[in-house]
């Protein structure tokens, strides 16, 4: 299947969008789903870290779109 990230007897990580991926593996076949959403903490800003600048900028996919879009993304993906 793609997406496949990581290999080993009895199990497979994948690597995908949750709400698409699901839909294409067969019932009862998953004993557990580790999902990581967006938390939008990402600002595109700086922060300070062991005396230097870092970014704190972790994809597009974090930055915030807005407080309205935010909660509506949420509860669209929201079973």
């Amino acid at each position: 299947m793609k997406n496949l990230y990581y290999k080993k007897a009895r199990f497979r990580l994948y690597k995908a969008d949750c709400l698409k991926f699901l839909k294409k593996i067969p019932e009862n076949s998953v004993d557990m789903i580790f999902g990581d959403p967006p938390y939008f903490l990402s600002s595109g800003t700086f922060t300070c870290q062991n005396g230097k600048m870092v970014s704190v900028k972790k994809g597009d996919w974090d930055l915030s779109n807005g407080t309205k879009k935010n909660f509506k993304l949420n509860y669209a993906n929201n079973f």
